[in-house]
């Protein structure tokens, strides 16, 4: 039964298990197993994790809960901080996020360069929506300078993009 998982996941959680800890945390935000969600248990579960092990599932958990405000205050930079810590350690997720953050200036100062670094990573790590992300980035708008960004390079990073997400 959900309700027998989630008491073996706490359990584990409980004694310290790291991935225990953050699918704890996610099963408390959703609100599995019959149990009303509850982003301020959850939030607790992924700072401990991250705190203790810096596990990247953990630091984005709580950036994500830093950049729509539940279970804390929003605090966008804060939000980056964690995508970066978990996207340094390879979380397509985290470096997905990250890449829309610094594309965007959410809790960051426009960076389309280093946006779009994060975006491929994330697109070369397997993330979905990164691949069509990089494409709609690249996509020439009449009238915008682009300084040194040329078609041709705009076309490599397409096909290393492409490449690259489907291997």
């Amino acid at each position: 039964s959900q309700k027998k998982g989630s008491d073996m996941i706490r359990t584990l959680a409980e004694k310290g298990y790291s991935d225990a800890m953050v699918y704890y945390g996610m099963c408390l935000n959703e609100g599995r197993a019959n149990n009303a969600p509850n982003s301020d248990a959850a939030v607790s579960w992924f700072k401990r994790c991250a705190d203790i092990y810096e596990h990247p599932q953990s630091q984005y958990e709580l950036g994500v809960a830093f950049y729509t405000g539940e279970g804390v205050v929003e605090d966008e930079e804060e939000a980056v901080r964690l995508f970066q810590l978990a996207a340094e350690q390879d979380h397509p997720a985290a470096c997905y996020m990250l890449g829309d953050c610094l594309l965007d200036g959410i809790g960051a100062e426009v960076d389309r360069g280093l946006a779009l670094e994060w975006l491929v990573r994330s697109a070369e790590l397997g993330h979905r929506g990164a691949r069509s992300r990089v494409m709609a980035v690249l996509q020439k708008r009449e009238g915008e300078d682009y300084d040194g960004f040329t078609d041709a390079s705009r076309q490599t990073l397409i096909e290393h993009t492409v490449l690259s997400a489907t291997k």
